[in-house]
């Protein structure tokens, strides 16, 4: 990982982190409820379902880090009430080697239900944490249906597509992800897209995002970043270099018990290394 030490040498302020959001699609057109599913009707139950796309960010046009938010598709049908789990993988071999049956530790989760209510309708499905990535990033994008569920739910298809869209299936001997156009259904082409927030498309703008306030501080020293930046570690030093003891929890460093003067706050996160200078009274 890359580490990014940016030193600042001016008094800390507050201000808002502006992020904008971007939407990969590999459809587009007319959609329609004509998606296809493995179920087992005699038992009126489905069977499980992986629906797939597989997103390479450099051709989506993403630079730099990037914070992977969650997955939105369009419900072409659904009977009653059906429970979905979203998932994403960084695979660039993709589809090689990739077994339902043995499935790599995924970037990031969520769930969903969706119900008769939905169809017609593009919803989204966000990520509990979200994952960062990065131009080099081959993003797989799964929503799964669970077997055994007893209604009935299909993706809706749009009119073209310009990747190929997946399914796989234990229930229907299909472990690996196959195009769906292999299985007889040329027609079904998966709408699913990928939600990212670019509030740390470029490394270098994290200084950028961190907000550390009040300043001069007293008794407590607030840290806000932005939802997808991970702090592994934290700690405040004197001038000197000596260090304090003083660490972040949960968003705020207690500096009351410290002596005024000029300290230094670092922070080793997941997306690089900021260090910033702060005034104790």
């Amino acid at each position: 990982m890359k580490k990014i030490t940016l030193m600042m040498f001016a008094l800390a302020t507050s201000f808002a982190v502006s992020a904008q959001e971007m939407v990969l699609t590999q459809t587009s057109g007319a959609i329609t409820d004509a998606g296809v599913a493995c179920g087992d009707s005699g038992a009126g139950t489905t069977g499980d379902n992986y629906y797939m796309r597989s997103y390479n960010l450099a051709e989506g046009g993403v630079t730099g880090n990037v914070s992977l938010t969650g997955i939105e598709f369009y419900v072409g049908s659904a009977t009653g009430t059906t429970g979905l789990e979203v998932m994403i993988f960084d695979e660039v071999a993709f589809p090689t080697g990739f077994d339902v049956t043995n499935l790599p530790t995924p970037l990031a989760t969520g769930e969903i239900t969706v119900d008769s209510g939905m169809i017609g309708t593009l919803v989204r499905a966000e990520f509990d944490t979200p994952a960062a990535a990065n131009q080099d990033s081959n993003i797989v994008a799964v929503i799964f249906e669970a077997d055994g569920q007893t209604t009935a739910f299909y993706l809706g298809t749009a009119e073209t597509e310009t990747y190929t869209s997946y399914l796989a299936s234990v229930a229907c001997s299909l472990n690996s992800p196959t195009p769906v156009a292999d299985i007889g259904f040329p027609d079904s082409k998966h709408v699913i897209d990928l939600v990212i927030d670019d509030a740390l498309s470029v490394g270098e703008n994290l200084a950028d995002k961190v907000a550390i306030y009040p300043s001069p501080a007293t008794d407590v020293l607030n840290v806000k970043l932005p939802s997808n930046v991970v702090v592994e570690s934290s700690s405040l030093v004197s001038i000197l270099g000596k260090t304090t003891g003083v660490t972040l929890s949960n968003g705020v460093m207690n500096v009351s018990g410290i002596a005024p003067g000029v300290y230094f706050l670092n922070l080793v996160t997941n997306m690089g290394t900021y260090t910033q200078k702060v005034i104790k009274q």
